[in-house]
């Protein structure tokens, strides 16, 4: 992939994954937002305003976004695999379970963690990262037939 589909690939697929989050929050009445939870652990560690604390979580789930697309391009590369919905799904559904692993990590080494509903929030979880693969590599290839 190139750099610039991958931010924009990453973008999208973030930004869709992070709605479905929010959507499921909504649902379930508790909070699922990734960002927002980010902002919040970083907020109980280095005190910050509450608006530097949400620019801190978004930052760092966008950030983490193009980490795990780049992740995704060298996944494609070593298995020679093309950016696809089914692609997208599978390397959706890895990432989800690597990230449930760091969630798990975090909650349990942070010192003072939110109060998330972690038995609910973990499914959701590996299913918006689905989501985050799959729109990821419609995008790379949306933007690709456009060039």
């Amino acid at each position: 992939m190139k750099t610039s589909r991958m931010i924009a690939a990453s973008l999208a697929g973030t930004t869709l994954m992070t709605a479905f989050s929010e959507l499921m929050s909504k649902a379930k009445g508790s909070n699922y937002n990734e960002a927002e939870i980010l902002g919040e652990l970083l907020n109980r560690i280095i005190p910050l305003s509450k608006t530097q604390a949400r620019l801190a979580g978004w930052v760092a789930h966008y950030g983490v976004g193009v980490v795990f697309a780049a992740l995704y391009n060298l996944y494609l590369k070593q298995t020679n695999f093309k950016a696809t919905s089914f692609s997208g799904s599978i390397y959706g559904f890895l990432s989800g379970v690597a990230g449930v692993g760091v969630w798990k990590g975090t909650f349990k080494m942070h010192p003072n963690p939110p109060g998330v509903d972690l038995k609910t929030y973990y499914p959701q979880l590996v299913i918006a990262h689905i989501i985050f693969g799959v729109v990821t590599a419609s995008t790379y290839n949306a933007i690709k037939s456009n060039n």
